[in-house]
């Protein structure tokens, strides 16, 4: 008799678990794993935007001992935001370390003038709404896969035009020719 009551009991502990689950699962609509076909996929984009001229840039490259080496130098609070940035660094694909190594190395080859008006524009861009700040990112990234003359056609056609306003147009056209690999 108090096996039946231990298995009753046991019974209808379980049950409110068990009408849980299956409403979860009811309420919760089937949709198709992956892209159906048909459906276009987002386009290319490269890598995140970083700011090239950053001092941090510079370490890239560094060997981990070089790297400590120059931050040891640094205030302790510089040190863990260069610590973050390198480990986000480290944690990329290498395809996209050598996008941004690369686009370090074309911003240093700038001349001053050229390192001014890069920083002017990334300043302007900062001071934008964060939805226009972020169409323009994503406008640059969907640049960076395109050769040089698919980003003129992007940057020549009614669609970009219209979309942009003649600052932003400035913005995106100018740090296109740095960000892209």
């Amino acid at each position: 008799m108090t096996m039946r009551l231990s298995i009753a009991f046991a019974l209808l502990l379980a049950a409110p678990a068990v009408f849980a689950a299956d409403q979860k699962d009811a309420a919760r609509p089937a949709f198709p794993r992956g892209i159906p076909k048909g459906v276009p996929k987002a386009p290319k984009m490269g890598p995140a935007l970083s700011n090239p001229g950053s001092p941090v840039a510079r370490l890239y490259r560094a060997t981990p001992e070089e790297r400590e080496r120059a931050l040891e130098k640094l205030p302790a609070r510089m040190q863990e935001q260069f610590r973050q940035q390198l480990a986000r660094f480290d944690a990329m694909p290498k395809a996209q370390q050598e996008v941004l190594i690369k686009r370090a190395e074309r911003f240093a080859a700038l001349s001053a003038e050229e390192k001014a008006a890069v920083a002017g524009l990334m300043q302007e861009m900062r001071k934008l709404p964060e939805d226009r700040r972020r169409e323009l990112g994503l406008a640059i990234r969907r640049m960076q896969p395109l050769s040089a003359e698919e980003r003129q056609r992007r940057i020549e056609s009614d669609a970009f035009k219209g979309r942009f306003s003649a600052d932003e147009q400035r913005i995106v056209i100018g740090l296109s020719q740095v960000m892209t690999p």
